[in-house]
């Protein structure tokens, strides 16, 4: 599995290496057996496969290794270990398998991205927790790489030497001895990558979502010695969008047809009613719920794919420049760019995000109308059937799908003027604010909304923890332009049921507490910082409720 390599390694290579600028590239592990293969009696242990010295991949501090990616594509990496591992790729945390009870065993944890041909520096890790008696303490950390969804091992039982590793193909690992000293080439075009993995079908009961996931932008450097200047060169852009559909709120009309005429009846009359209606009805398909998430997941993907070129987004970041004679080596020129990709990614998200808010999403628009399109063909079937069976007073009408195409209808995306857009920009009295961060530490802010104007104002009394993300997007920022999105996730969700109101009087407020995700903030680093917090909610959904977008602002000092 693994070679003998010389001590004397180049350091602080690049986090991207071209296929043609790679000088002697070495396999170190051929991707034959498991990084450390299932082993019983051991005590606690510790490896870091992080690039300083080290004759073996498998032991703490390997040579600094690469994976090789032959030709642009999605690729799937899995990390099993027992008890904790995980893989980075150009310094991201791509996957980590949770070793905290009851995942203190060997079992799998997933991910993916979309890679460019070339070389990756990976950073692996593994932690062994102690166990006594030490003699059934096991150790066992494997790592897959394919062009395809990984592949679950055989995991039954707790015992680690009673399971097997993931079929998939181990990863294999590369040393190289430099880069070739090719000034900077002309920047190549990248096109952004939109990720869509396969929709997950529930039975269980709920709202179906369509979730974004974060936006990776890939930088690396290279050195420009005719200005002595470090340059950015974009590698890769990536972002995608999950879908979940659940099914327990509706008996599925294409599964389990009715069987008499009475349902028949209601049945034709739900499936008929979806796009104009309440929406979803007693009877329903998954086959519809599945469109309408889709056609909302087309809406990111369309988004993304035009913001990264209307921003301008890849020409912004290769103007970045650093003098060589201020910035010695490349590992700290890529870290610099790295924090710039960061807040690129962010404005690029909250750009894309601003939008797909905007866009409308009730009975009668486009969302709702791709399910009716798809829920006509269930109709179809139950009228036959209704005809052959003789029941007449089944309706044997059809609805006509409403307007779908393009999903991304709105100005910028495209041309044009809508209603939808004139509702979500128009002044509205009703007013939102941050009245309270004493608990943001803690995860948590209080908002208010007051209607500030001489009518009754409805708004969806829909928001609780599950909820709050689909409803607010927060931003923290600090005076040196620093920037977090502190949402746990970020999407559209689709009621199953009619939306409950909260009716506001004049004057009257209500206020609801939120949580705020401070997984990415650098609480320590931003300490003594002067931020500024902003939240903005989204609504587009309900009936003779507020549509459109509020803003409030805070400023917020971390201690």
């Amino acid at each position: 599995m693994v070679s003998s390599v010389n001590k004397k390694q180049f350091r602080n290579m690049n986090n991207y290496i071209p296929l043609n600028k790679a000088v002697g590239p070495k396999l170190i592990c051929d991707g034959e057996q498991a990084l450390i293969p299932q082993k019983l009696g051991v005590d606690a242990m510790t490896f870091n496969f992080d690039g300083s010295a080290c004759e073996h991949a498998t032991c703490a501090g390997a040579p600094e290794m690469f994976i090789k990616v032959e030709e642009d594509g999605l690729y799937y990496f899995g990390v099993e270990a027992d008890d904790t591992g995980s893989i980075s790729i150009a310094g991201d945390v791509l996957c980590k398998k949770d070793g905290t009870k009851p995942n203190g065993k060997l079992n799998l944890a997933t991910g993916a991205r979309y890679l460019k041909a070339g070389y990756y520096k990976v950073a692996l890790s593994y932690t062994n927790n102690a166990y006594t008696p030490v003699s059934n303490n096991a150790a066992a950390f494997n790592v897959t790489m394919d062009r395809e969804p990984i592949q679950e091992g055989k995991y039954e039982g707790n015992s680690t030497m009673k399971r097997e590793f993931s079929p998939s193909p181990k990863i294999k690992l590369w040393t190289i001895e430099k880069e070739s000293t090719i000034t900077c080439e002309p920047s190549k075009n990248v096109e952004f990558e939109f990720e869509k993995p396969e929709p997950v079908t529930t039975e269980e009961e709920g709202n179906s979502q369509t979730k974004n996931t974060p936006v990776n932008i890939v930088v690396t450097v290279c050195k420009d010695e005719t200005e002595n200047v470090w340059r950015c060169r974009v590698v890769s852009a990536s972002g995608g969008a999950t879908v979940v559909v659940r099914t327990g709120s509706f008996i599925d009309a294409l599964l389990t047809p009715p069987t008499n005429e009475e349902d028949c009846i209601m049945a034709v009359n739900d499936l008929n009613g979806y796009q104009s209606g309440e929406g979803l009805g007693i009877w329903h398909t998954a086959e519809a719920s599945l469109a309408h998430e889709e056609h909302h997941r087309r809406q990111w993907e369309d988004a993304y794919k035009f913001y990264w070129k209307h921003l301008k987004l890849q020409e912004k970041l290769e103007e970045k420049t650093l003098s060589c004679d201020k910035v010695k080596d490349m590992e700290t020129a890529i870290a610099a760019m790295d924090l710039t990709a960061v807040n690129a990614s962010i404005n690029f998200m909250t750009e894309v995000i601003a939008y797909i808010k905007k866009l409308p999403d009730n009975p009668g628009d486009r969302p709702y109308c791709a399910g009716q399109k798809v829920l006509n063909n269930t109709t179809r079937k139950l009228i036959r059937v209704a005809e052959i069976k003789g029941w007449s007073k089944v309706p044997t009408n059809v609805t006509e799908p409403g307007i779908i195409e393009p999903p991304c209808f709105l100005p910028p995306v495209n041309e044009g003027k809508t209603r939808s857009m004139a509702i979500a920009e128009v002044s509205t009295p009703l007013q939102l604010s941050i009245v309270d961060t004493a608990n943001f530490m803690k995860g948590e802010i209080t908002v208010s909304f007051r209607n500030e104007g001489n009518e009754p104002v409805r708004i969806p009394d829909e928001i609780n923890d599950e909820t709050s993300d689909f409803f607010f997007v927060t931003v923290l920022r600090t005076q040196q332009g620093k920037m977090r999105i502190l949402n746990r996730e970020i999407g559209t969700m689709t009621f199953q049921r009619p939306l409950n109101y909260r009716e506001l009087a004049p004057g009257q407020e209500y206020s609801v507490t939120i949580p705020v995700c401070l997984d990415e903030v650098d609480l320590e680093g931003w300490k003594q910082c002067s931020c500024e917090l902003e939240t903005r909610y989204y609504n587009q959904q309900g009936k003779d409720c507020f549509l459109g977008v509020l803003r409030a602002t805070a400023k917020l000092a971390l201690q």
